[in-house]
Formats: structure tokens, C-alpha cells, sequence
């Protein structure tokens, strides 16, 4: 389903998105990732958004 997020705790996370990830984002079954925080969830303001 397109223009859903793919949601990540941490930017550690997002650094270490599997290859199936990867091709989910490539193909449009992602829109994006969501990153809800840098060093741990909740760090931020509010989640940023990776287009």
C-alpha cells in the first residue's frame, strides 16, 4: 500500500534498514520514514520526516 511510513525509533535504526526495507522504499510501498526520534525515540520535537 503506497504512501504509508516506515517508521524508525532512532537514526540507528534507519542506518541499519535491511535490503527488504530498502526495496520497499524504492518500489512505493513506503512513501517514507519516520524517524520519531536521533539518539532514542522522544528526542525530538516531533518525528521527522525522510522523503
Amino acid at each position: 500500500m503506497a504512501n504509508q511510513f516506515l517508521i524508525k525509533d532512532t537514526m540507528q535504526n534507519m542506518k541499519a534498514m535491511d535490503s527488504t526495507e530498502i526495496a520497499a522504499l524504492e518500489s512505493g510501498t513506503y512513501a517514507c520514514v519516520q524517524l520519531l526520534g536521533y539518539h532514542e525515540k522522544g528526542d525530538t520535537p516531533a518525528p521527522i520526516i525522510y522523503q
